[in-house]
């Protein structure tokens, strides 16, 4: 495996452009930072915004992946950041129109949206479905759960509305999974919870541990106590979504990663190998890393923007001083991760934004986030499928 210190050497290099082709694999385009409700475990600063990206900016991003050499074979544009939907529909029209434009045309481009789900209706199921978007939903499982943490502005719980959008989906047969937020309080009802996305026609979910990043400094699933409740909650959802015949998103990432594991020369992950994800915000300003860094100023590094696309090119971003200090924390990190933990091939080095967010630096290594997110989930994938292994292996015997 390459030393990180001689890759980002690379990178930086006026000859190390060429290594970057093709790496970019999901474009987000932050349309607003504005959302209409208010969750407490929010990470994104600047939600109170109602700012717009205007088309010259949509334009500009997605010129700037293709002019670089950036864009990965199957390249997705995901809308995300705020809640997307609160611009209209006419928006998103004139929008597609631009990043098609800026496309080459052979380009099989895919669009993608994150939406908390509540204003969704069968104009949007339309849009949906007219332009084959991938859709994820925000939905934290039963009112009970739901709206302990997702609510309006004015304290109202949102579930009533979200489920409102979810039907509308269903009722349009537009595909869609839903990302579950996993707190203290949801590790107590694993089977309710799946049961409720079963009865509800749920049939793909993943689940995000409140995290601390960002904006959001606290979570309450910190503690000791919390790890082997999170693995029990764990197991026990695996085992209720097999019977109700859910897919669950990290079944397939650890199966990803066990595939992958011989692949010694892989550096990283999505999220901590430069310009796998690009992030634009509405004003054009370029972040990669965790998007969930996009908008965030640190007290100790400051923006963590590395310029904008109407004014910096990728050797500008390549040897600013931005990008340099950032990478080289990050780089140190995945160093040290993979000198110090045994999970390293599942998680290839964790998410810069967990690390800054709970250990001030990205170059550090173990975080809550991961020990819950990557080592009990990797855990309890592995030893339900050793244990379906050897059940099967068993009834072959006896047959």
């Amino acid at each position: 495996m390459e030393h990180l210190g001689q890759l980002v050497e690379r990178l930086i290099s006026s000859h190390g452009l060429p290594d970057l082709r093709g790496r970019t694999k999901l474009l987000v385009l932050q349309g607003t930072p504005f959302c209409n409700i208010n969750c407490d475990y929010c990470y994104l600063p600047g939600r109170n915004s109602a700012a717009r990206m205007p088309p010259a900016t949509i334009r500009a991003a997605v010129q700037w992946v293709f002019a670089n050499n950036l864009a990965a074979e199957h390249l997705s544009v995901v809308w995300h950041a705020g809640e997307p939907l609160t611009l209209p529909l006419t928006w998103y029209e004139s929008a597609f129109a631009e990043v098609a434009h800026a496309a080459p045309r052979d380009w099989p481009l895919q669009h993608a949206i994150q939406t908390n789900g509540t204003l969704v209706d069968d104009d949007w199921c339309a849009l949906f479905k007219r332009h084959a978007m991938r859709v994820g939903v925000s939905l934290d499982g039963p009112a009970s759960l739901h709206d302990l943490h997702r609510r309006t502005r004015k304290g109202r719980g949102t579930h009533a509305a979200t489920m409102r959008g979810i039907t509308a989906l269903t009722r349009n047969a537009v595909p869609f999974h839903v990302i579950c937020v996993v707190t203290r309080a949801t590790l107590d009802c694993p089977e309710a919870l799946i049961d409720f996305f079963a009865d509800h026609g749920i049939v793909d979910a993943g689940f995000n541990v409140e995290e601390i990043e960002g904006a959001n400094g606290g979570s309450s699933l910190v503690g000791d106590a919390a790890r082997s409740q999170f693995r029990s909650f764990f197991e026990r959802v695996l085992d209720r979504a097999a019977q109700r015949g859910i897919r669950i998103r990290e079944v397939r990432t650890v199966l990803g990663a066990v595939r992958e594991i011989q692949d010694q020369a892989r550096l990283g992950n999505d999220q901590n190998l430069p310009f796998a994800i690009l992030t634009v915000t509405h004003g054009g300003d370029i972040y990669t890393f965790s998007p969930e860094l996009a908008g965030l100023r640190h007290g100790r590094i400051g923006s963590m923007a590395l310029g904008n696309v109407a004014t910096h090119s990728l050797t500008d971003v390549l040897q600013g001083n931005v990008f340099q200090a950032m990478w080289s924390e990050v780089s140190k990190g995945i160093e040290a991760c993979e000198r110090t933990c045994a999970y390293f091939p599942l998680c290839r080095g964790g998410a810069p934004s967990n690390k800054l967010g709970e250990l001030g630096t990205f170059a550090g290594t173990e975080t809550m986030a991961c020990r819950l997110g990557n080592q009990e989930i990797g855990e309890a994938v592995l030893h339900r499928i050793l244990s379906e292994m050897k059940h099967h292996r068993i009834l072959s015997r006896a047959s």
